[in-house]
């Protein structure tokens, strides 16, 4: 009798933990001219009119909790914010003279320690969260987000994500690093 009862409660976690996973609600955006789609579902990726994939952000959303995306008032570029648990990454795919590409905010922009700082706060940090807010035109987007430290202290804070204009360097995953970047990072 234990040994069923120990069976059936597994089972009961398992088809539980599996359907937390697969939560994320599938959706599409499309850009404001209509003839790009960022498509959400099994993964994150931006399509044609047409529906055939033009780059790829993320193959998997595997313990991913949540996908903020905001296409450009030109319909040139789409930022998305990807978030886990304990934290977000910042990608954003863009349309140039040569096609679309795929590009990553570096970890190292957010200056985590000055924004502590600055709240009067310390300790170590604990999970890191951001979503998108509003286009300030079609180069520059604002992003607000939250630092919490150990005890729990929570540090807002906003900033401004921009293309630079610049080439960046090709990472391992095929994104290209150095073309997005934060920029004015205060306490909100």
């Amino acid at each position: 009798m234990r040994t069923i009862l120990r069976c059936l409660l597994a089972s009961a976690l398992v088809a539980n933990l599996g359907w937390a996973e697969g939560s994320l609600t599938p959706k599409e955006i499309r850009a404001p001219d209509g003839a790009h789609t960022l498509e959400i579902g099994l993964g994150v990726r931006v399509a044609d009119s047409g529906g055939s994939n033009l780059v790829t952000l993320a193959n998997n959303l595997e313990g991913i909790q949540h996908v903020d995306a905001k296409w450009s008032p030109d319909s040139h570029s789409v930022v998305v914010v990807i978030s886990y648990i304990r934290g977000s990454g910042v990608e954003a795919a863009y349309m140039d003279g040569s096609g679309w590409h795929k590009a990553l905010q570096s970890d190292t922009d957010l200056p985590v320690e000055e924004l502590a700082r600055q709240a009067g706060t310390s300790g170590r940090l604990v999970a890191q969260q951001c979503r998108l807010a509003d286009w300030l035109d079609s180069r520059r987007i604002t992003v607000n987000g939250e630092l919490v430290f150990s005890g729990q202290k929570k540090v807002r804070y906003r900033y401004t994500i921009i293309f630079t204009g610049e080439p960046g360097h090709l990472d391992p995953g095929g994104f290209e690093e150095g073309v997005i970047k934060g920029i004015g990072y205060h306490l909100r």
